[in-house]
């Protein structure tokens, strides 16, 4: 997706007339048009202010990236001292098979919250590195054990 396909998503998503951003940037209604189409692109200021108005990065909006959140966020406080800069520098630490435990156990505990995570796909295009076991209800045999069962020994 190209930067003026990614602007107009944006703006539109947010609700935003081409006119309310035009005053928030101060350029014209036609400057921004000619964003969104792929005639012109904007400089690095208005970039900036674009990336910042959609609380996105300005990789997001050059396609650099699909990581859509601003970079500021991994300065955020995720718990305790760590960041989420911290967790992520932690992650690309680990040896593959330490990040494809690492996505187990996440899976496992996003489980036990009644949560789902984002969809996680392995090395094959969209192949699931970890499918969380479902308890057969009325068996008497208790979640842990079946928990037991799919991971290795040491992970838990």
């Amino acid at each position: 997706m190209d930067f003026g396909e990614k602007l107009y998503r944006l703006r539109v998503g947010r609700g935003i007339y081409q006119k309310q951003l035009a005053v928030y940037l101060h350029v014209s209604v036609g400057t921004i048009s000619n964003y969104e189409n792929g005639i012109h692109s904007p400089d690095l200021k208005t970039l900036s202010k674009l990336a910042s108005y959609f609380s996105v990065s300005a990789d997001y909006l050059l396609d650099r990236t699909d990581y859509i959140s601003p970079v500021d966020d991994l300065g955020r406080e995720l718990i305790g001292q760590y960041t989420a800069g911290d967790i992520m520098n932690a992650i690309l630490e680990l040896s593959t098979e330490g990040r494809r435990d690492l996505v187990k156990y996440l899976t496992m505990l996003s489980a036990c919250d009644g949560t789902d995570l984002p969809p996680l796909s392995g090395p094959e295009h969209g192949a699931p590195l970890f499918i969380p076991p479902v308890a057969e209800s009325g068996d008497g045999e208790d979640e842990e054990k079946d928990l037991g069962e799919v991971l290795p020994d040491d992970s838990l």
